[in-house]
Formats: structure tokens, sequence, C-alpha cells
């Protein structure tokens, strides 16, 4: 027999557990929301741009992988321009307070990188045989950072040199 009591069981809703990870999750939360100018709507963009970035990660890996240009050290140095990318939002919001603007200076720098890392996972998508899902339009449009990404990714690529056999001589 169905029973309401199994479903809305309110001790189990009060746990340590439940309360550490809504905690955490406030704190979290909270830090974003100040970092990131205080509106649901920076959020949601920001939201936006980490998924574009991820989604930039993942078919880039790919990519680099198929071609044989994968590297840890690119990877690090990917990292590393990806914090920047998420503090840049950062440094308008603070702008923006300090000039009083309405999260203008924000928003330009957001436009920005929405922009180039749309272009980067397009063409990484692309590279990665991902083409199928993305319109033409869209891959004429960043051919040029398609055939940029590949001769980066060819000027990585190692080919072992061929040793000549010793006992021929």
């Amino acid at each position: 027999m169905f029973s309401y009591k199994e479903i809305f069981n309110i001790s189990e809703l009060f746990s340590v557990k439940i309360g550490a990870a809504a905690f955490l999750a406030s704190g979290v939360g909270g830090f974003l929301t100040w970092l990131y100018g205080g509106t649901t709507y920076n959020l949601l963009c920001m939201a936006a741009l980490t998924l574009i970035i991820a989604f930039d990660w993942i078919s880039g890996s790919v990519a680099s992988k198929k071609d044989g240009s994968y590297a840890s050290v690119y990877g690090l140095q990917g990292l590393t321009r990806t914090l920047v990318m998420l503090l840049l939002p950062v440094f308008g919001v603070l702008m923006d307070q300090i000039f009083s603007m309405p999260n203008l200076i924000f928003f330009l720098f957001w436009g920005g990188l929405m922009y180039h890392t749309l272009n980067s996972m397009t063409a990484n998508f692309t590279r990665a045989g991902w083409d199928k899902l993305i319109p033409n339009w869209a891959i004429d449009y960043v051919a040029s950072e398609i055939e940029s990404k590949i001769k980066r990714a060819n000027s990585r690529v190692t080919i072992p040199e061929e040793k000549e056999d010793e006992s021929n001589k």
C-alpha cells in the first residue's frame, strides 16, 4: 500500500549530512552571487559561459587526441586560461561597482568571452568530427579559426624519427 509517510519523512530531511550539504551549497551559492554581481541574470550568463567552456574543453580534448596533438602541458595552459576567463567578468563587476554602472563592463567581458569561446568550440567540434552538430554557416564563419587550430595542432604533433638499422651498414 502506498504511504505518504515514506515520501514526506521530515526526520530524514533534517539529518546532519543534509544540513552540511545545505550549508555548503548556501555558502557556495552566496559566494558566486557576490562574485558575479548579485543578480540571477548574471549567474545565468556565467552558467552559460561555463557550459560553453566545458563544451570547448571536451571537444578540444577529443580533437587533440584524434589528431595526436594531445599533451598535458597544453591542458595545464588551458586550465590557466580558463581560470582567467572565469575571473575577467569578476573584474567587470568590480569596475561596474566602482563607477556605479549597470553591469556594462561585466557584459562587455562576458560577451567577448562568449563570442571567443563559441568560435573555439565550433572549430573544435569540427576538428573532433562533430561538424554534423553545427550549422554549415557557423562552420564557414569560423573557417579561419579551424585552419588556425589545425596548424597549431600540426605544429604540436611529434612524429618519431625513423632510426636506421645498424645491421644494414
